[in-house]
């Protein structure tokens, strides 16, 4: 059958003769429970069908057996549960969105996802799954009562992209069995010191880590695309990434301390560390790093950081910490040396000793794309000694002449 539109509590149909066991919507919107009752002759959805409304208590869609269009259930705060128990395949997309008092969605016979959203769901805490998902393009998971996606994602292999956030009962996603993830993977702000387990992932084309309370990733080699770690718990982290196609960024990690990326020897973007208020020591942190593609900012309290076989930085380098035992003598060099070729170099910290107070003063290397530089502490001091030099010898000479003129009187 194929449904042009539906309206609440009223439908106008037309028979589609050659398939009785596929219902075709488009751009079909149902509001009412009148209405949706109607698809429990519908073993096949396809085309676009949008369920939306208060009208909608318990949600029975116990017939479809597989989803080829875009099936979108949204903005309701009646519906209770949705029986979706004959659903194998969603071949097309399926998205659950602010549902306020939905608490169960029975996906008994679920095993290939190709799109599933569920979002927004404050009181969802229950997905019943048989034999659990095998097969998963993209899933994103945010903002509901779950606290165990074992059967949506344990048994993945592969994933297009994978999208876990704001789900304050999940305390743990063990994702062992995840080989690979084609174009994201993010998993941020759930369960307070949120266990992540990624073991057996290789690649990934964009990763990032917010608000967790561990990760361990033992064999993952690659991100393409941008790796980012923010917010997190824990105190140090080791991942043996060799290389990172796009930005590095490391910011908001209130308790980190150390940090080791010991494998990575190349960035395709900038590299952003910041905000990392405990990290001191990144003496390790970037042991093998040959290649910086982009910008290099660095900013913090940190005594120690190298990265010894570095030689190359394409952007602009910056390196600011208010540590006294920190030295820019390596950063130097490597402007030195041409190196880092970006138009801006600057290597911040302060200078121990550097006043009679005793109170530490930043010293500044700035380098223009020329190689030239612009020392502001030495510039200070030259300053400094010329004017005393210039005050001493005012007072010589006035000497000289107030003792010739009481000669001349006497």
């Amino acid at each position: 059958m194929y449904w042009k539109s539906l309206y609440p509590l009223a439908l106008a149909l037309a028979v589609k003769a050659e398939s009785s066991a596929s219902c075709s919507f488009d751009d079909a919107t149902m509001t009412a429970a009148a209405s949706i009752s109607q698809l429990a002759s519908c073993p096949t959805l396809e085309g676009t069908l949008e369920i939306s409304g208060d009208g909608i208590g318990s949600l029975d869609l116990s017939s479809v057996e597989e989803i080829k269009g875009d099936v979108h259930i949204f903005n309701s705060s009646s519906a209770t549960d949705i029986n979706l128990n004959q659903l194998g395949k969603i071949s097309g997309s399926l998205s659950i969105d602010a549902l306020t008092q939905l608490h169960v969605i029975d996906f008994t016979k679920l095993s290939q996802i190709e799109d599933l959203s569920l979002i927004s769901l404050p009181s969802l805490s229950t997905i019943n799954l048989n034999t659990g998902i095998s097969k998963l393009g993209n899933l994103k998971v945010s903002d509901t009562a779950l606290s165990d996606l074992s059967g949506l994602i344990g048994q993945i292999t592969s994933v297009n992209q994978l999208d876990v956030d704001n789900n304050k009962n999940i305390t743990q996603l063990q994702l062992n069995n995840l080989q690979e993830v084609t174009e994201g993977l993010i998993l941020s702000f759930n369960g307070d010191d949120c266990e992540i387990s990624l073991n057996s992932l290789q690649y990934a084309s964009n990763l990032t880590l917010q608000d967790t309370g561990s990760i361990s990733a033992s064999n993952l080699s690659s991100v393409n695309g941008s790796l980012i770690i923010a917010y997190n718990k824990y105190d140090s982290f080791e991942l043996p990434v060799e290389e990172v196609g796009g930005a590095l960024q490391i910011f908001a990690n209130d308790d980190l301390t150390d940090f080791s990326l010991g494998n990575l020897t190349k960035v395709g973007g900038e590299v952003r560390i910041f905000n990392n208020s405990e990290l001191e020591d990144m003496s390790e942190s970037f042991a093998s790093l040959k290649s910086i593609k982009g910008a290099v900012n660095i900013e913090g309290s940190f005594s120690n950081l190298t990265m010894p076989d570095l030689e190359e930085v394409d952007g602009d380098f910056t390196v600011k910490t208010d540590n006294e035992d920190f030295d820019c003598k390596e950063f130097k060099k490597l402007q030195s040396s041409k190196k880092i070729e970006g138009h801006n170099f600057k290597c911040i910290a302060p200078e121990k000793n550097a006043s009679v107070s005793g109170s530490a003063s930043l010293a500044t290397e700035t380098f223009d794309a020329s190689g030239s530089a612009d020392d502001d502490e030495d510039e200070e001091s030259s300053s400094t000694k010329s004017d005393s030099g210039a005050g001493y010898l005012g007072s010589g000479i006035v000497a000289v002449f107030l003792t010739t003129l009481f000669s001349v009187l006497i």
